[in-house]
Formats: C-alpha cells, structure tokens, sequence
C-alpha cells in the first residue's frame, strides 16, 4: 500500500519569529512511518517543523501551520496516489486571527492575542482523494477515565471521515515503560490495547492485508 502519515506539532504564526505550538515531538509518527515501512509498505511522511525525522521512510515534507497541513494534504492526496492516512500530527485547534509582518515588539507590559479556530482536517481527507482511502484518526487526552476516552473517541466519529481511532492518554505514557495505544474500530466496542509503534502497525498492517 501507498500510505501518507503525519506527524509532529502544528506552528500558528504571531509574526515572522514567534508562534503557538504544543508539545508534540512527532517521535510517535516518525516511528510508526518506518515501522510501515518494515512491513513493505511505500510511506509518505509530512512532518512538522522541528519533529523527529524517520529512518527508514525516504519520502518526506515539512509542514509548518493547520494552513500549511492541509494545503499539502490536498496537493498529495489529489492525486490519487494514496490509499490509506494515518494522522499522528497534533493540529492546534486554534491559531491567532492575524499574523504581523516582522516582529511584534517586546517592550510592552502586556499582549493580547485573540484566537480563532482552525478547520478540522481529518473529515475532509476521503473527500481530497479521487480513489476510496482509509484514514487512521488520532486522539490524545490527558488524565482522562475511561468514560472521557470514549468519548472523545466518539467525538471525532460523530464528525467523521474516519474509519478506525488511535486513542493514547499523557498520564498513562508518562507511567508506563511501553507507550500505550488504543485501537478503536468504532466507538460502541472495545479498543485493542497495544504496547508500543511496533504493535501499532504490525494491528494496522493486520487490518489492512484483511481488506
């Protein structure tokens, strides 16, 4: 299969140095790109600014902003090379409403940034490809029970474009040896627990040899 991951923390620009990000690494996506990669699959890797890079998947792009994602989502994904996403990228949910040309100065006692939402990608993606396409969403929580996971899990079902949930949680990977992942084939059912990239894509590459 041709499949395109994603991976690492989106920039929203406040001028031409500084932006808005998260704590997202990319470590995760750039591991399971090799890790597909070790099964024979040919893997596109988009990464954000700074993330970790792959070892063993060749084709790769840097991406810097939501707007930036997504306008080489649709580059790539328009031409009908790929037939599966697996998003690992954390998209900020916001990013200021303008960005000022140059440098905003440093001097003042205080700064006030007003924040607007940005689009949500993943239920646009089967409709950027002119052949049928598989997306892998991902969720992340932090300290959330089991009734939280669920539904945030059902969250990004009900908004759709996805055919299958990794769910991880912060406070369970800081308290565990093997980064722990969650497959959700739908939300009314119970997730698969996987222990580490390596699991993840060996159950990935399961789903996909079955159709």
């Amino acid at each position: 299969m041709k499949i395109l991951v994603t991976a690492g923390a989106t920039r929203e620009p406040l001028d031409e140095v500084r932006f808005i990000s998260n704590v997202s690494s990319g470590r995760t996506g750039a591991a399971l790109a090799d890790a597909l990669a070790g099964h024979g699959h040919s893997v596109t890797l988009l990464r954000g600014e700074g993330s970790a890079k792959p070892q063993q998947a060749t084709d790769t792009e840097k991406f810097s902003s939501c707007a930036d994602l997504l306008a080489k989502l649709q580059r790539r994904l328009g031409t009908g090379a790929y037939e599966a996403v697996v998003m690992t990228a954390a998209v900020a949910d916001y990013r200021p409403d303008t960005a000022q040309t140059g440098k905003i100065r440093s001097d003042a006692d205080e700064l006030v940034i007003r924040l607007v939402r940005n689009p949500k990608i993943l239920p646009q993606l089967k409709a950027m490809s002119p052949r049928p396409l598989r997306v892998i969403g991902f969720k992340f929580t932090v300290g959330a029970d089991v009734e939280a996971r669920r539904a945030a899990v059902l969250a990004q079902w009900t908004a759709g474009g996805v055919d299958a949930t990794v769910h991880n949680d912060l406070h369970e990977i800081q308290s565990s040896a093997t980064h722990p992942f969650y497959l959700w084939a739908r939300p009314a059912t119970t997730p698969v627990l996987l222990a580490g990239v390596p699991a993840l894509a060996a159950a990935l590459n399961a789903v996909w040899s079955k159709t």
